[in-house]
């Protein structure tokens, strides 16, 4: 995950207005026995365990449907557990609907940290979030309620359809987590000639780290929406399991085609917003 980004905040606001009543509010729970509320034992796998017991930190969590959201005593998390509750249930919600999953029943274990230097003595990594899809944990490093769909999509994507490469891996969390400001954010760095060939991008061996992330990220979250938009979710699964030698058996054209046609649409007015209709 690139180390900042602002536009996170305002998607989480821009999904609101298009989301399903909140989910139904959890329980607490009391550690190290991890008891809830309601008496019922809640079972967590050792590879969790692992974060929950290590040295110098102490936890406490909370249960939804299909979250266990653990955070440090005094910490902003803390402060917004009860929102962080509600925009974990839908943004859940929000990325199954967008890639056509009917379920996905596995607990997400998120772990929320007072600082980047507490998350780097945690799991070993400096910066504001990581996912680790095998384990299915989630760390974050937040200031209040922000989005958290962004690890959360790399962590169902990669364990419905996978492990892919690095670009498209990417490209999708930024899509699923900013599509409403997708297209005001894109269309910047295209007026101004900063968005690099996509032939820089998608490949096998591009990282975040190569160019700037502000730009690469918001690039290849605006490709990967092109393509669902106009191609559909399926085919964007063919290519995130078979990689970017796929592109041109899947859609019939090379990349450089798919690119122009993306290009073209960014000279243009910008489309409406996607609206996600949930149902019970």
């Amino acid at each position: 995950m690139r180390a900042t980004v602002p536009a996170i905040v305002l998607a989480a606001a821009a999904l609101t207005s298009c989301r399903h009543e909140p989910a139904p509010r959890p329980s607490a729970v009391t550690l190290p026995a991890l008891q809830a509320v309601s008496g019922a034992r809640i079972d967590v796998p050792d590879e969790i365990r692992q974060y929950l017991n290590h040295d110098g930190f102490s936890w406490k969590c909370n249960q939804t449907p299909h979250f266990l959201l653990c955070y440090q005593p005094g910490s902003p998390a803390e402060r917004s557990i009860k929102d962080l509750e509600i925009i974990a249930e839908e943004d859940r919600g929000t990325i199954l609907q967008m890639i056509g999953s009917p379920t996905y029943d596995t607990r997400i274990y998120a772990f929320f940290l007072k600082s980047r230097r507490e998350l780097r003595r945690l799991i070993g990594f400096y910066g504001d979030g990581r996912s680790r899809p095998a384990q299915h944990a989630t760390f974050y490093v937040i200031d209040g309620p922000r989005t958290l769909a962004h690890e959360m999509a790399h962590e169902i994507l990669s364990n419905l359809w996978g492990a892919a490469q690095e670009w498209v891996e990417e490209g999708m969390a930024v899509y699923t987590t900013e599509f409403p400001i997708l297209d005001g954010d894109v269309r910047v760095y295209y007026s101004t000639h900063k968005l690099l060939p996509l032939d820089k991008l998608v490949k096998p061996d591009w990282t975040s780290s190569m160019y700037s992330a502000d730009i690469t990220y918001t690039e290849l979250g605006s490709f990967m929406k092109y393509l669902d938009t106009k191609y559909g979710i399926k085919k964007v699964e063919e290519v995130w399991r078979g990689g970017s030698a796929t592109i041109e058996q899947v859609y019939g054209k090379p990349l450089a085609a798919l690119e122009k046609e993306w290009l073209e649409t960014l000279s243009q007015p910008a489309a409406p917003a996607r609206t996600l209709i949930f149902r019970n």
